[in-house]
This record gives C-alpha cells, sequence and structure tokens, in this order.
C-alpha cells in the first residue's frame, strides 16, 4: 500500500509580506514631469562634481540649482 505525503508545503514569508500599504513608500516631493535637458560638458561635468562631492543624485543637484535661482528667471 502506498503511503501519501501529508505534510504540507512550506508557506513562502514573501506572501506576507509587499503589496499596498496606507502610508507605504517613497513620499513624493512633488509633481514629476520628464524633460530631457542639454547643457554643454562643462555643466555636466560640474553637476557630476557636485554629485560626488556629496553623495547626491543629479535629481538633488538639480533641484537645488533650480531653487536657488528660479527668482532670476524674471531677467533672462
Amino acid at each position: 500500500m502506498m503511503e501519501m505525503n501529508t505534510r504540507k508545503a512550506p508557506v513562502s514569508q514573501s506572501g506576507k509580506r509587499g503589496g499596498h500599504r496606507r502610508g507605504a513608500g517613497r513620499k513624493p516631493i512633488g509633481i514629476t514631469r520628464k524633460i530631457s535637458l542639454t547643457l554643454p560638458q562643462e555643466c555636466w561635468d560640474e553637476i557630476d562634481r557636485c554629485c560626488h562631492r556629496g553623495d547626491y543624485s543629479v535629481s538633488e543637484v538639480l533641484r537645488a540649482i533650480i531653487a536657488d535661482n528660479l527668482h532670476n528667471a524674471d531677467f533672462l
């Protein structure tokens, strides 16, 4: 007579984690708009230098530059 295996397969832990939860995830800092930005190589080099100096992302550096200088946009 053949014995039947009555043990159940282990439940995966991943089934109990993740998914949509209220308040989970990265908090928004604003509205995202995709753009393409063409700058001279010297500008990109300076942006890269700022990124590496403080371990910042390109987005963080550009956001800071824009925030610090947006009031000058009227003079363009």
